[in-house]
Protein backbone atom coordinates (compact mmCIF):
# COMPACT_ATOMS: atom_id res chain seq x y z
CA UNK A 1 0.00 0.00 0.00
CA UNK A 2 1.00 3.80 -0.66
CA UNK A 3 2.93 5.20 2.40
CA UNK A 4 0.47 7.98 2.88
CA UNK A 5 -2.19 5.12 3.42
CA UNK A 6 -0.34 3.11 5.93
CA UNK A 7 0.06 6.46 7.65
CA UNK A 8 -2.84 7.57 7.84
CA UNK A 9 -4.14 4.14 9.13
CA UNK A 10 -1.45 4.03 11.91
CA UNK A 11 -2.26 7.82 12.54
CA UNK A 12 -5.77 6.60 13.73
CA UNK A 13 -4.97 3.55 15.24
CA UNK A 14 -3.02 5.64 18.11
CA UNK A 15 -5.98 7.03 20.13
CA UNK A 16 -9.27 6.16 21.01
CA UNK A 17 -12.30 7.89 21.92
CA UNK A 18 -14.99 7.16 24.51
CA UNK A 19 -17.99 9.31 24.01
CA UNK A 20 -20.68 10.16 26.73
CA UNK A 21 -24.03 12.79 26.94
CA UNK A 22 -26.42 13.89 29.16
CA UNK A 23 -29.67 16.09 28.82
CA UNK A 24 -30.01 19.18 31.14
CA UNK A 25 -32.84 21.67 31.19
CA UNK A 26 -30.95 25.15 29.84
CA UNK A 27 -32.48 27.25 32.79
CA UNK A 28 -30.29 24.68 35.27
CA UNK A 29 -27.13 24.27 33.20
CA UNK A 30 -26.93 28.30 32.97
CA UNK A 31 -27.79 28.70 36.24
CA UNK A 32 -25.18 25.98 37.41
CA UNK A 33 -22.58 26.72 35.26
CA UNK A 34 -22.35 30.04 33.17
CA UNK A 35 -19.74 32.95 35.63
CA UNK A 36 -19.15 34.79 32.72
CA UNK A 37 -17.75 37.63 35.07
CA UNK A 38 -15.67 34.94 37.08
CA UNK A 39 -13.41 34.07 33.87
CA UNK A 40 -13.44 37.11 32.30
CA UNK A 41 -9.53 37.40 33.30
CA UNK A 42 -8.63 34.42 32.29
CA UNK A 43 -10.58 35.28 28.27
CA UNK A 44 -8.87 38.38 28.34
CA UNK A 45 -5.25 36.40 28.90
CA UNK A 46 -5.81 34.00 25.62
CA UNK A 47 -4.45 34.02 22.65
CA UNK A 48 -7.43 34.21 20.36
CA UNK A 49 -8.92 37.32 22.33
CA UNK A 50 -10.21 39.79 19.84
CA UNK A 51 -8.41 37.71 16.86
CA UNK A 52 -11.69 35.72 16.07
CA UNK A 53 -14.85 36.40 15.57
CA UNK A 54 -16.23 33.29 18.02
CA UNK A 55 -14.45 35.07 20.97
CA UNK A 56 -14.79 38.29 22.95
CA UNK A 57 -15.21 41.03 22.86
CA UNK A 58 -18.40 41.38 20.98
CA UNK A 59 -19.45 38.18 21.82
CA UNK A 60 -23.51 37.44 23.18
CA UNK A 61 -23.78 36.72 26.61
CA UNK A 62 -25.25 32.64 26.73
CA UNK A 63 -28.52 33.89 28.53
CA UNK A 64 -29.04 36.42 25.46
CA UNK A 65 -28.14 33.72 23.05
CA UNK A 66 -29.32 30.65 24.91
CA UNK A 67 -31.41 31.77 27.49
CA UNK A 68 -34.94 30.76 25.57
CA UNK A 69 -33.66 27.37 24.36
CA UNK A 70 -35.27 24.43 26.54
CA UNK A 71 -33.03 21.51 26.87
CA UNK A 72 -29.25 20.93 26.45
CA UNK A 73 -27.90 18.00 25.63
CA UNK A 74 -23.99 17.88 26.74
CA UNK A 75 -21.87 15.68 24.69
CA UNK A 76 -18.54 14.80 25.72
CA UNK A 77 -15.64 12.97 23.65
CA UNK A 78 -12.79 11.69 25.53
CA UNK A 79 -9.47 11.59 22.95
CA UNK A 80 -6.97 9.07 24.72
CA UNK A 81 -3.56 9.07 23.53
CA UNK A 82 -1.27 5.82 23.29
CA UNK A 83 2.55 5.77 25.00
CA UNK A 84 3.69 6.18 21.38
CA UNK A 85 1.82 9.34 20.52
CA UNK A 86 2.76 10.90 24.20
CA UNK A 87 6.29 9.76 23.86
CA UNK A 88 6.24 11.26 20.30
CA UNK A 89 4.25 14.52 21.94
CA UNK A 90 7.35 15.12 24.64
CA UNK A 91 10.04 16.16 22.24
CA UNK A 92 8.85 19.79 21.36
CA UNK A 93 5.38 21.92 21.64
CA UNK A 94 5.57 21.59 17.86
CA UNK A 95 5.44 17.69 17.86
CA UNK A 96 2.49 17.71 20.62
CA UNK A 97 0.42 20.32 18.83
CA UNK A 98 1.11 18.00 15.78
CA UNK A 99 0.06 14.66 17.53
CA UNK A 100 -3.27 16.96 19.17
CA UNK A 101 -4.23 18.06 15.39
CA UNK A 102 -4.11 14.83 14.08
CA UNK A 103 -6.25 13.71 17.09
CA UNK A 104 -8.11 15.59 19.05
CA UNK A 105 -8.50 18.29 16.74
CA UNK A 106 -10.17 15.99 13.91
CA UNK A 107 -12.43 14.56 16.76
CA UNK A 108 -13.57 17.97 17.39
CA UNK A 109 -13.88 19.04 13.87
CA UNK A 110 -16.11 15.96 12.79
CA UNK A 111 -18.22 16.40 16.57
CA UNK A 112 -18.98 19.91 14.88
CA UNK A 113 -19.74 18.61 11.80
CA UNK A 114 -22.21 16.41 13.39
CA UNK A 115 -24.08 19.03 15.40
CA UNK A 116 -24.23 21.39 12.59
CA UNK A 117 -25.82 19.03 9.93
CA UNK A 118 -28.12 17.98 13.25
CA UNK A 119 -29.00 21.27 13.52
CA UNK A 120 -31.02 20.90 9.66
CA UNK A 121 -32.49 18.27 10.96
CA UNK A 122 -34.29 19.84 14.44
CA UNK A 123 -35.52 23.68 13.53
CA UNK A 124 -34.73 25.86 15.41
CA UNK A 125 -31.82 24.04 17.50
CA UNK A 126 -28.10 25.51 17.89
CA UNK A 127 -24.28 24.03 18.85
CA UNK A 128 -21.65 25.02 21.03
CA UNK A 129 -18.74 24.43 19.54
CA UNK A 130 -16.06 21.98 21.29
CA UNK A 131 -12.76 24.76 21.56
CA UNK A 132 -12.35 27.68 19.18
CA UNK A 133 -13.68 28.17 15.75
CA UNK A 134 -11.81 26.99 12.98
CA UNK A 135 -13.48 27.61 10.01
CA UNK A 136 -11.00 29.65 7.87
CA UNK A 137 -7.60 29.08 8.44
CA UNK A 138 -7.29 33.07 9.54
CA UNK A 139 -10.37 34.35 11.25
CA UNK A 140 -11.39 38.02 9.02
CA UNK A 141 -11.51 39.83 12.34
CA UNK A 142 -7.73 40.02 12.02
CA UNK A 143 -7.86 42.82 8.94
CA UNK A 144 -11.22 44.15 9.99
CA UNK A 145 -13.54 42.34 7.80
CA UNK A 146 -17.16 40.74 8.97
CA UNK A 147 -17.15 36.68 9.32
CA UNK A 148 -16.82 34.84 6.09
CA UNK A 149 -19.15 31.94 7.41
CA UNK A 150 -21.18 33.48 10.05
CA UNK A 151 -23.40 30.34 9.11
CA UNK A 152 -21.05 28.09 10.44
CA UNK A 153 -19.52 30.12 13.24
CA UNK A 154 -20.58 28.68 17.14
CA UNK A 155 -19.65 30.27 20.20
CA UNK A 156 -17.22 28.03 22.82
CA UNK A 157 -18.09 27.38 26.31
CA UNK A 158 -15.48 29.38 27.00
CA UNK A 159 -16.44 32.51 25.42
CA UNK A 160 -19.88 32.12 27.32
CA UNK A 161 -17.93 32.37 30.34
CA UNK A 162 -18.97 28.68 31.18
CA UNK A 163 -17.15 26.60 34.25
CA UNK A 164 -15.83 23.70 31.76
CA UNK A 165 -13.93 22.24 34.49
CA UNK A 166 -17.10 21.73 36.64
CA UNK A 167 -19.37 21.26 33.55
CA UNK A 168 -17.24 18.07 32.63
CA UNK A 169 -16.87 16.47 36.04
CA UNK A 170 -20.26 16.61 37.45
CA UNK A 171 -22.39 16.39 34.27
CA UNK A 172 -20.19 13.78 32.32
CA UNK A 173 -18.26 12.34 34.35
CA UNK A 174 -15.07 13.30 32.65
CA UNK A 175 -11.95 15.26 34.50
CA UNK A 176 -10.27 17.99 32.23
CA UNK A 177 -6.25 16.91 32.12
CA UNK A 178 -3.06 18.90 30.81
CA UNK A 179 -0.03 18.18 30.94
CA UNK A 180 3.13 20.69 31.68
CA UNK A 181 5.02 19.26 28.43
CA UNK A 182 3.72 16.99 25.74
CA UNK A 183 0.06 15.37 25.85
CA UNK A 184 -1.73 14.31 28.96
CA UNK A 185 -3.67 10.63 28.93
CA UNK A 186 -6.24 12.21 27.22
CA UNK A 187 -8.02 15.02 26.05
CA UNK A 188 -11.84 15.71 26.45
CA UNK A 189 -13.92 17.74 23.63
CA UNK A 190 -17.41 19.10 25.17
CA UNK A 191 -20.04 20.47 22.76
CA UNK A 192 -23.67 21.03 23.33
CA UNK A 193 -26.99 20.53 21.12
CA UNK A 194 -30.08 22.94 22.45
CA UNK A 195 -33.50 22.52 21.35
CA UNK A 196 -36.50 24.50 22.07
Amino acid sequence: RPRLERAKERREDMFTTEGRGKALPVREWLDRYCFPDLFRDACLHCPDHNMTWACPPGVPTAEELLGDYRTVYLIGVKVCYDQEQRSAALASPKAADLVRSESYGVVKKALLEVLLNLEQMVPGSYTVAAGRCEQCEKCSRIIGRICRRPERLRYSFSAFGFDLTALAREELGLELLWAKAGLPEYNVAVSAFLTR
